[in-house]
């Protein structure tokens, strides 16, 4: 009995030992080192399109699709392994960077925009209101042609009896009917069958009048649509024979029409602008005299501090475009651009194109750190030559170089009101002279 005994405990023995190894083998021992690496390389492209695209968003391709898909069944069938782990924790951060980089956009981060609005409401009432008082006096003018069309015939009427008669021009597209006649420029209101009349642009009431309507843009940052018809106010001044069709090359037919002296702008919505010839600047916008009485309250930053730092001057530069402050856009820029008129025209240009980024695309922008080095001269506080040179030989070095001239980067993102980035980050580079105020080389970067 004692014998049959044994052989059966022994026999127990045995079967509990095969069940141990049969559990042990219906356990997975881990991924092969095959998957794991066919994951992870993957994995690993994966997160350099997450590198290349900088924050922007992106819709996931084949690939991605394909290492998420090969993680995910690792993860069903080693739910435990470490490394399986890994793999999901960083598939998790990807999916997340491919929706784009985003930040917290308070309510308060679009008011800069309800301003704007708030500026045109304004001064376009004002402008109504001075177009109304002026329509009043050309109305009140016996010979005044308020209804041009369609056009007395010029060659069955005698000129003598239209010159110097008011006139107002509704319909009038500029810049799409301007046109050159030799070296004069004109625009043309009408057609053939109404009968044409011809604004002359090469005269001081035009630019006078033209000139505040551009100041008007840029002092309130406007941008007025190219389809939205003017009214033109002026004068008859004579007839000509011109061809109403830009380019050099002509295909359509010549036309007698009236010569018309402008006085007045009107942009229905916007603005009315007035030439001026005893101003000296030769016209003027409804309301131009309080511009800055309205939108100084509006500013937040008024000034650059003579020790402003990179980063901190590129935010103020951001700042100046959303307040429409155009006198602090001016001085954050490196005064180099600004010494032909040539320069402030084209910054002028920018400026506008500023204004509608931050109008329609963006409303935050967030600055990184600056990057600075020596671009010529002698830097006393360099890191490495106080280490690797004596002071004998630093005041020799500093004796003869030329002045010291630093340039900077700064990086800046820029996020909708939505608080999604917009673009890529960009990056704004600075120039300082003898440790002296920073300022931007390349305004004309967007954020």
């Amino acid at each position: 009995m004692v014998g049959a005994a044994h052989r059966w405990a022994a026999v127990l023995c045995c079967w509990g030992a095969m069940g141990a190894l049969l559990a042990v083998a219906a356990e997975p021992q881990g991924p092969s080192k095959l998957e794991l690496s066919g994951a992870e390389h993957r994995m690993a492209a994966f997160e350099a399109h997450v590198q290349r695209m900088r924050g922007q968003p992106f819709a996931l391709g084949f690939n991605e699709k394909d290492t998420l898909k090969r993680i995910k069944a690792l993860c069903e069938k080693y739910p435990n392994d470490e490394r399986v782990k890994a793999l999901f924790a960083r598939a998790r951060k990807a999916i997340v960077a491919s929706k784009g980089d985003t930040v917290d956009v308070k309510p308060g981060a679009v008011a800069f925009r309800e301003n704007g609005k708030k500026l045109q409401l304004l001064f376009a009432e004002e402008g109504e209101k001075q177009f109304n008082t002026l329509m009043a006096r050309v109305q009140a003018e016996k010979s005044a042609l308020l209804k041009p069309f369609p056009s007395a015939d010029p060659t069955k009427t005698n000129a003598d009896d239209m010159v110097g008669r008011s006139i107002v021009l509704p319909g009038f597209r500029y810049p799409e009917n301007e046109f050159t006649f030799f070296s004069s420029q004109y625009c043309f209101v009408g057609s053939g069958a109404r009968g044409y009349y011809y604004v002359q642009l090469n005269n001081r009431a035009w630019v006078g009048a033209r000139e505040a309507l551009r100041r008007y843009c840029r002092q309130l940052g406007i941008e007025i649509p190219q389809d939205v018809e003017w009214t033109i106010i002026g004068k008859i001044a004579g007839v000509h024979l011109l061809v109403p069709q830009a380019g050099k090359k002509k295909t359509k037919s010549a036309f007698v029409g009236w010569l018309v002296d402008p006085t007045a702008i009107y942009v229905p919505d916007y603005t009315l602008a007035v030439s001026k010839p005893e101003l000296e600047l030769g016209g003027a916008f409804a309301g131009e005299e309080r511009v800055d009485a309205i939108k100084s309250p509006m500013y937040t930053v008024r000034s650059v501090p003579d020790d402003v730092t990179p980063e901190r001057l590129v935010e103020i530069f951001a700042t100046a475009i959303m307040e429409k402050n155009h006198e602090l856009y001016l001085d954050c820029i490196d005064p180099r651009r600004r010494e032909t008129l040539k320069g402030i025209a084209r910054i002028n240009y920018h400026w506008d194109l500023h204004q509608h980024r931050f109008a329609t695309f963006y409303v935050k922008v967030v600055v990184g750190k600056a990057s600075v080095w020596t671009v010529e001269g002698f830097d006393a506080n360099d890191e490495f030559d106080s280490i690797f040179l004596t002071e004998e030989e630093r005041k020799k070095i500093a004796a003869t170089a030329k002045p010291l001239v630093e340039s900077a980067e700064v990086k800046s993102k820029a996020y909708d009101e939505r608080g999604r980035q917009y673009g890529s980050p960009k990056p704004h580079f600075l120039r300082r002279v003898a440790k002296k105020r920073w300022y931007i080389t390349n305004y004309e970067q967007p954020f």
